[in-house]
């Protein structure tokens, strides 16, 4: 299903063209016919042969209507932009043009309406016009369609340029994760509670629950509708009617969004990009203002606000990263796109989209601005990026959940970032890969900075997550010489045998016994002792002659010192005489000579050995 929306200046023929091409009057509202002026959205649909119905939404052109103009416009897949010949390119045209853009709207038509009250000559003006202000747009190039409205010319050729632009869209997205704006709410006798709006990004079932926001709310879904036809689900970009149980009329509003799976973040405070509305002709805006009052218009709903500066700079830039505070908090995604308008609803000030839902988590501006260089194309790669970074450490589920993607899609693009080495997975945590390297680094100077701290204390020290802290803490006893008994965590010189687990010690203590046999790894069945070995190297108890052969250390310095003792009056010696006074065998004396090498002792000479 595909979604069809009208934009434009008013009284440039937005309702009359859509009767034209489908016979229906979108003007519902007694006001509106009274005033032959469009102040709501309106709805109907074409049904075209061997492709299906495609739904069709009316916006007002009015500036003092724009929120309602962007409660329409958000979720279209195609726009008809329609200018008429006799006004050409005005005021609300190019807002509407720059909301499409702001919204990332693909595709558009541009209708020439009012063919028939202007002759060829400012037709072709009214086109060069048109061709003039699309250029270095994505929308360059677009289907520009003459059509009267009133005489119904170039209607059908309209249809056609609609239906052809249709198909050279991508096939709506299904990532299991629906959801729904509502734009009407209204009570239909024998069923209940009616809601409307635009389905994307998955399907709704019959008798499945969903998830009212602000409400969070479970309830669930009755009946579903389109277009006054009963449907057994709804599928993405479909206009959608939804018969809810569980809530009554009065507790929902437009605006409010309801979604199989909630993937919003809630938050009063976020991290957005604006890109100011530059207006032909005109000045451009003045430059954004600290504490500056505004409205977001995001899916079908306004919230009042606040534009807080990130550089304390009052600069003319195009493009700002900016915080806004909210009066109350709403429901927000990374990507979301958004119009923002002075207070009131009635004047563009720019565009843009969500970089972080939640700026209070974030750690102040300076981790917001830090981190800015990540973006280049604002993919999705770059938000996951960007996200980790400013928080440094997010839980596994809250970054697969966060985006409208489903969580194999989100995952697959985490392997890529930890691919690059950009990001770690630590348990069920995900961390910028300097914030990991950093803590890990921490929590070991926490430990050999203090007398056996548990990890409440280590989280203290560090200000760290406990349960991070928890689960780094394998990573950090393997990089460090750290060791933990009884819940407690040793290193540098508080390691001493005594401060050893009775395991560990023990283990040690077998050790000794065997002195020069020592023990071969290879013929260790057990694998706790295995284990208990390697720890006992790492912390420097044990020495591990060629990663097989383990000797305790009191064993190997007493080897070593027998060797040493060869060079009295001596430069070199023979490995039959260093196997004569160490008592070893060829098997043994060999992997002890090379780690005496590697400490740095003796140097190899032929089949003899120098003193280093």
């Amino acid at each position: 299903m595909y979604i069809v929306g009208t934009s434009g200046h008013i009284d440039h023929g937005k309702t009359s063209l859509i009767r034209a091409l489908t016979g229906d009057d979108c003007d519902r509202l007694p006001e509106e016919k009274a005033r032959a002026m469009t102040i709501d959205i309106g709805f109907t649909s074409i049904e075209y042969p061997k492709f299906g119905k495609v739904s069709i939404i009316d916006v007002p052109g009015h500036e003092r209507f724009i929120r309602n103009m962007v409660v329409g416009a958000w979720g279209v897949d195609l726009a008809i932009l329609v200018v008429a010949v006799d006004d050409g390119w005005m005021r609300q045209t190019e807002d509407h043009f720059r909301v499409l853009l702001l919204l990332g709207v693909e595709r558009i038509v541009v209708a020439l309406n009012k063919i028939d009250a202007a002759d060829e000559e400012m037709i072709s003006f009214v086109t060069a016009e048109v061709e003039e202000r699309l250029r270095d747009t994505r929308y360059a190039g677009c289907d520009i369609v003459r059509v009267s409205a009133r005489t119904g010319e170039g209607v059908p050729e309209l249809r056609e340029a609609i239906l052809s632009n249709l198909r050279r869209l991508d096939k709506a997205t299904d990532s299991q994760k629906p959801y729904l704006f509502v734009d009407r709410v209204f009570a239909s006798r024998g069923y209940g509670t009616i809601v409307t709006g635009t389905l994307k990004n998955g399907r709704f079932n019959e008798d499945e629950p969903v998830i009212l926001l602000p409400l969070e709310r479970e309830v669930r879904v009755k009946k579903i509708e389109s277009h006054h036809a009963e449907i057994g689900e709804g599928v993405p970009s479909q206009r959608t009617a939804l018969n809810l149980s569980g809530v009554g009329v009065e507790e929902i509003g437009r605006g409010d969004i309801v979604t199989g799976r909630n993937f919003f973040t809630r938050s009063s405070d976020v991290v957005v990009r604006i890109r100011l509305l530059e207006r032909r002709g005109e000045l451009k805006n003045s430059a954004i203002k600290n504490n500056t009052g505004i409205e977001m218009l995001i899916g079908t709903t306004a919230l009042k606000g606040k534009l807080i500066l990130l550089d304390d700079e009052d600069r003319d830039d195009e493009e700002r990263v900016l915080r806004v505070r909210f009066d109350s908090p709403w429901y927000f995604y990374p990507g979301q796109r958004f119009i923002v308008t002075h207070p009131g609803g009635f004047r563009i000030i720019g565009g843009g989209e969500v970089l972080l839902p939640d700026y209070r988590s974030a750690g102040g501006r300076r981790m917001v601005r830090a981190h800015l260089s990540l973006f280049s194309g604002y993919t999705r790669e770059e938000y996951i990026r960007y996200i980790v970074a400013v928080l440094r450490s997010v839980p596994w589920p809250r970054i697969v959940s966060m985006f409208p993607e489903n969580e194999r899609a989100i995952e697959k693009v985490i392997q890529t970032l930890m691919e690059r080495k950009a990001v770690v997975k630590a348990g069920d945590f995900l961390l910028d890969a300097d914030y990991h390297a950093g803590t890990i680094s921490a929590i070991a100077g926490a430990v050999t900075g203090s007398l056996g701290p548990n990890l409440r204390e280590i989280a203290d020290m560090t200000g760290r997550d406990l349960e991070l802290c928890r689960v780094l803490m394998p990573s950090v006893m393997s990089q460090h010489r750290i060791i933990e008994k009884d819940g407690r965590f040793f290193g540098g010189d508080s390691i001493t045998v005594e401060a050893l687990p009775d395991e560990k010690r023990a283990a040690l203590d077998g050790l000794r016994a065997r002195s020069i046999e020592g023990a071969e790894l290879d013929k260790t069945s057990d694998e706790a002792e295995k284990r208990h070995l390697g720890d006992l190297i790492r912390l420097g108890f044990a020495v591990s002659l060629d990663g097989n052969i383990v000797l305790h250390r009191e064993v190997y310095d007493e080897l070593k010192k027998r060797v040493m003792a060869l060079f009295d009056g001596r430069d070199k010696i023979s490995i039959p005489e260093a196997k004569d006074v160490t008592a070893l065998s060829r098997k043994f004396i060999i992997p002890l000579l090379n780690r005496m090498e590697g400490d740095g002792l003796i140097k190899r000479i032929g089949d003899f050995r120098m003193k280093a």
